[in-house]
């Protein structure tokens, strides 16, 4: 095995042969220690305060996603796309249905966040150091396991489902696999609102990688194409269910908007009623400018995936507020990964208090959700 070398390497000095499977094991370490650390602190609050841990474990998003997978939709209910909530469904149905669909969540999206790092690290592996779809570093890992709002990614929530489906887009447009590259983002698009941006960004990195302007546009319109199927066939699911083919866009307009593209503006500098600087809405906004900062660094890298960081944030602002940022920024894995590879450059003296502040904050927010705090 040549030698490689990682910017800074990890929490250590630079390393040599070894160093790309130890950060194979260290970031599967890391994140077993992480869940234990999450799922301890949610047992041992529940315990302190007096409540069941099966409740808190559903509070805010995560009962609808419950109510959904026992009872089936309701019109107002179809904001919350189907394939999570269905696959919590149809394995709590294999298993018999006795298991809380909260635990049947929990379950499937710890499985999903372990394979995400065992897919991206392993492939990792086999790259040179352009490629942006896995860390070179251990603090990588580290920020992207402890980004402020990591709990949703192993919680009963879509983000474990759908960050494991959105690296299976990147990668099978990465190597340039067709039919791959197509089937994961229409998964997407099943999962989040944001599986749009997945199937765009995915597309373009597909037809970046071929030959000649023509091979570009019949691989970008070719997934587009399929995409587009992909969407239509929700549609028409909706359409079957409710009588209504854009049933999750009108359940999704009860959400908290802002009535023009000046109110979206105005988020930004906290000018929208209702916003103010302090507190948690004041670190959510720092997070925002953060991942928006480093959306436009990935153009070194790769300027699909820094359009995919710029799409997702974007989206945000027409909610008139940064209350979604946590939870938004917890699956741009890419950004998140190039924000520990660059804090592995500092000097140790700045880089381990930084580490130790991430590290509070996590728990602090993973905490917050248990008791029923917005932790989003």
């Amino acid at each position: 095995m040549s030698k490689v070398e990682t910017a800074s390497s990890g929490f250590g000095a630079t390393e040599d042969t070894g160093s790309p499977r130890r950060l194979w094991f260290f970031a599967l370490g890391l994140c077993s220690l992480m869940l234990v650390h999450h799922f301890g602190l949610w047992a041992w609050t529940a315990h302190r305060r007096g409540f069941p841990l099966l409740q808190g474990l559903l509070h805010w998003d995560s009962s609808f996603y419950s109510t959904i997978a026992t009872q089936g939709y309701t019109p107002y209910q179809w904001a919350f796309l189907p394939l999570y909530p269905m696959t919590v469904r149809l394995v709590r149905a294999l298993l018999g249905g006795a298991v809380p669909p909260q635990v049947v969540g929990c379950v499937l999206s710890s499985v999903c966040l372990l394979a995400f790092v065992f897919w991206a690290q392993r492939r990792g592996l086999e790259r040179d150091n352009v490629f942006p779809l896995a860390p070179r570093t251990m603090w990588g890992w580290f920020f992207f396991l402890y980004t402020p709002a990591s709990y949703a990614l192993h919680s009963h929530h879509t983000e474990g489902l759908f960050l494991l489906l959105s690296l299976g887009a990147f990668l099978s447009a990465w190597d340039e696999r067709f039919w791959l590259t197509a089937l994961f983002a229409g998964l997407c698009v099943w999962t989040r609102n944001q599986g749009m941006f997945v199937a765009a960004v995915a597309a373009l990195l597909l037809a970046e990688r071929a030959q000649g302007g023509r091979e570009r546009l019949i691989r970008f319109a070719g997934v587009g194409a399929l995409t587009l199927a992909a969407f239509g066939g929700l549609l028409a699911v909706e359409w079957i269910d409710t009588g209504d083919a854009l049933a999750h866009f009108h359940a999704q307009a009860n959400w908290q908007h802002v009535d023009s593209a000046w109110g979206a503006l105005r988020t930004l500098w906290y000018g929208n009623p209702g916003q103010h600087l302090g507190g948690w809405s004041l670190r959510r906004g720092i997070f925002f400018a953060l991942l928006l900062a480093l959306s436009v660094a990935m153009l070194r890298k790769s300027w699909p995936l820094a359009l995919y960081g710029l799409l997702s944030l974007v989206v945000m602002l027409p909610q008139g507020d940064f209350s979604n940022a946590f939870r938004f920024g917890a699956v741009l894995f890419p950004l998140l990964f190039l924000l520990g590879d660059w804090l592995a450059t500092w000097p140790a003296w700045l880089r381990w208090p930084v580490a130790g502040y991430i590290l509070v904050f996590n728990h602090k927010v993973t905490h917050g959700f248990i008791i029923g705090v917005w932790a989003y």
